[in-house]
């Protein structure tokens, strides 16, 4: 699958651009090989660090986008702001072009003519007067033009730094693009080798095993619900009658499960949910939530305690919505599907503990 996909590339690119991928994707290959190849480096702490890498540069490639697109904005503002400073300018040049024009036909001589032709004494204070208020105007209307000339070179000096900071934005983020790509498919190359090979299979499902017993030993280690007027009470009295926090299959149950291709055996503590990337999860029920955060071998994920000692999990979170000590009520937005820290892909893991013990979820969900 993975030489078929590089073949697909291969027909679509430039020679140049399949050259950069195959050998792009040799050097991840190799060095997952290299780090899988060492038997004391733990294969989910091999897969979480390809995988942090991974999501904190696509993370940075999206707040470069993010950057790039407000540049944009301000730039697409600053040449607007400019070309209205322009008309403003060419608006005021035409008012003053007449004007000056007059005042140079006119000269010292014709101020001087035009008083004197005054027939009386009173005439002459009056038309000295409106003589002061139109020169007045004018002189008013160059200092605003010169003030309108002054502001559009700003604003050109303005957009010109923006685009200068536009353009170098657009190729950070190809970078960061390009570094975010070749960590995608380092992280995939790893995760490949997983699912491939039987030996480094049966060692992530031995820490994932592990893994498994250093949640239940957390979940115990969480402090009691805090008392109040309103505990959390009548978790028990919804059993069966649980909604679906996400997704509606179920697709690996809870219990012993054997691996169909390396007959593997291993024991869930939950149930896996098929479900849609960044479809919403939700809260099954009222409670506080006890932990959000990344956890190795579940990636994201939310802990709810529900009182009474129950505790509901949902895990390979692709973002969360809800904080740790929050309340939230039955169905509430707590992330998004995802496949963090997941070995399979995009799902939801979802668990029901009683006083830290697991309980088959399918006995407290809606059929």
């Amino acid at each position: 699958m993975m030489w078929g996909a590089l073949l697909a590339l291969a027909l679509g690119a430039d020679p140049r651009a399949r050259l950069e991928a195959l050998e792009a994707r040799k050097a991840a290959e190799r060095e997952a090989a290299r780090e899988l190849a060492n038997r004391e480096q733990s294969v989910l702490d091999t897969l979480e660090t390809a995988e942090r890498a991974w999501r904190d540069a696509e993370a940075q490639a999206r707040a470069a986008d993010s950057e790039r697109s407000r540049s944009a904005d301000r730039l697409g503002r600053a040449m607007r702001e400019e070309e209205a400073a322009e008309t403003r300018h060419r608006a005021i040049a035409a008012r003053l072009r007449p004007r000056l024009v007059a005042l140079q036909l006119m000269g010292k001589v014709g101020e001087l003519r035009l008083l004197a032709s005054a027939p009386t004494l009173a005439d002459l204070v009056k038309r000295r007067s409106l003589l002061g208020k139109i020169l007045e105007n004018d002189a008013a209307t160059l200092r605003e033009a010169q003030d309108v000339l002054v502001e559009q070179e700003r604003l050109t000096t303005e957009r010109r730094t923006e685009a200068a900071r536009q353009e170098a934005l657009a190729t950070q983020a190809r970078e960061r693009r390009v570094e975010a790509s070749a960590r995608r498919d380092r992280f995939r190359v790893t995760l490949s080798a997983v699912r491939g090979e039987r030996q480094i299979h049966e060692r992530a499902a031995s820490e994932a095993d592990a893994q498994s017993r250093k949640l239940a030993e957390f979940i115990e280690a969480l402090p009691p619900s805090r008392s109040g007027p309103t505990p959390y009470t009548g978790f028990a009295s919804l059993r069966g009658r649980l909604p679906r926090p996400a997704g509606r299959r179920i697709e690996v149950g809870f219990g012993r499960v054997v691996d169909p291709r390396f007959r593997t055996v291993t024991v869930q503590k939950g149930v896996d949910i098929a479900a849609e990337q960044g479809e919403e999860v939700l809260a099954v029920a009222p409670g506080r939530v006890v932990h959000a955060g990344w956890f190795k071998g579940y990636g994201n994920l939310i802990i709810v305690d529900h009182g009474e000692g129950f505790h509901t999990l949902v895990a390979h979170l692709a973002s969360m919505t809800a904080a740790g000590g929050e309340e939230v009520d039955a169905g509430a937005l707590l992330g998004t599907v995802g496949d963090t820290g997941s070995l399979k892909g995009a799902y939801l893991y979802f668990e029901i503990r009683e006083n830290g013990k697991p309980t088959d979820p399918r006995a407290w969900l809606v059929p």
